[in-house]
């Protein structure tokens, strides 16, 4: 299956929108969101400018975007901007695009979604184009910050080489008794060149390609009353190579990800988990990533205290010879939130966050522990 990049799949689902729902009225919706947060670590393990060229003491906040909270006030890491749009061509057809620009990038603008609905009925919808990939159960809404507790996600489970995918969709709700369901799946491949992930090893000026392709996979969300749960299944072939030092791609490799999330929201409390496990045992190993998440309204505030590990087990015989020792990644994140709705389309968020790091010698001498301060505005439009 050979996908467009995004502009092209953008001409190409437009011309043939517009051929389709010739003669029909068609209806322009759009909304936005923004959020600016400002970050600044308080203390850390690692001092000055680190192997990468990021000045320390510094924590990640992002992996997937290259956002990092250094020792100055800063509002790169994790601000953002996005609006998109809905074109309604008829009752079963309609466009969907979104455009997001992003401090850690410069604030240049990135076409993340562009894609083509069509409802098949009430319970099926079938979607073609660009969209996210649906890796965790914040993934769709993960740049809309207005609608989970963090001023950033958790960058222990949230943090991978690709966001999007190009391909195809399906859609298929139901209910089960008192339980209300949906199942998707997904099919496509991704390319994602200079990848922002891999400038967190690589260095702030290397460039870096990632390839996914023969993507499958499905998720199935559940929920009844204040209980809700996700599971997710996926397999793809995995390349990369060092675009700066003008390598060839890496032979492809397998990889498998499970993901499992549950949440209750009951009277005043919130209690929220989330597993994700890959295995990439052909390339280096296995991962292992979890968040557990408590919260408390109380007096128009919500309180929050999150804990969250990531832990890479490195195969002895793996073709890029690394070592537990010196490669192996592991680290723990515990975060104490804060937030207050100042309307129903805006909240002011503060969050405080003990990196702890128990890797090998690379990561622990690159980033190391780091303690963080952040705060934010967040607002949908």
């Amino acid at each position: 299956m050979n996908w467009q990049n995004p502009k092209q799949q953008a001409v190409s689902l437009l011309a043939c929108a517009l051929f389709a729902s010739s003669g029909q009225a068609a209806e322009f919706n759009w909304s936005g969101f923004l959020t600016l947060a400002a970050g600044k670590t308080l203390s850390g393990s690692v001092q000055g400018q680190n192997e990468v060229g990021i000045n320390c003491p510094c924590m990640i906040s992002d992996f997937s975007q290259s956002g990092v909270i250094d020792s100055s006030w800063d509002f790169a890491a994790d601000s953002k901007l996005g609006l998109q749009g809905n074109l309604q061509l008829s009752e079963q057809l309609s466009l969907t695009a979104q455009l997001v620009s992003r401090g850690a990038r410069d604030w240049d603008p990135n076409l993340e979604w562009v894609y083509a609905g069509w409802q098949l009925g009430d319970s099926d919808l079938i979607q073609v184009g660009r969209k996210r990939l649906p890796l965790f159960y914040f993934s769709e809404q993960q740049d809309v910050s207005f609608t989970y507790p963090w001023v950033h996600l958790p960058p222990q489970t949230y943090g991978w080489e690709a966001v999007n995918y190009n391909g195809i969709n399906w859609n298929h709700s139901f209910q089960a008794g008192d339980w209300s369901g949906l199942v998707n799946t997904f099919a496509g491949s991704e390319t994602r060149k200079d990848n922002d992930y891999m400038k967190i090893y690589n260095g702030i000026d290397s460039e870096t390609d990632t390839r996914w392709r023969k993507i499958i996979g499905a998720e199935v969300l559940m929920n009844r009353d204040w209980f809700e749960g996700r599971l997710m299944l996926m397999k793809s072939d995995t390349q990369s190579r060092l675009a700066s030092d003008n390598a060839d791609w890496s032979a492809p490799t397998e990889q498998m990800l499970f993901g499992a999330s549950g949440l209750i929201d009951y009277q005043d409390w919130i209690v929220s988990a989330e597993l994700f496990f890959s295995d990439r045992t052909e390339s280096y190993g296995r991962d292992l990533a979890y968040t557990l998440t408590t919260g408390k309204r109380l007096d128009g505030w919500v309180w929050y205290l999150t804990h969250g590990l990531y832990q890479q087990k490195i195969n002895a015989m793996n073709p890029l010879e690394l070592t537990t020792e010196a490669d192996q990644e592991k680290h723990r994140l515990s975060s104490a939130v804060v937030r207050f709705d100042v309307s129903s389309a805006a909240a002011v968020k503060i969050q405080l966050d003990h990196w702890q790091d128990g890797g090998g010698q690379w990561f622990k001498q690159t980033y190391g522990d780091a303690n963080a301060l952040s705060i934010s505005y967040d607002r949908v439009f």
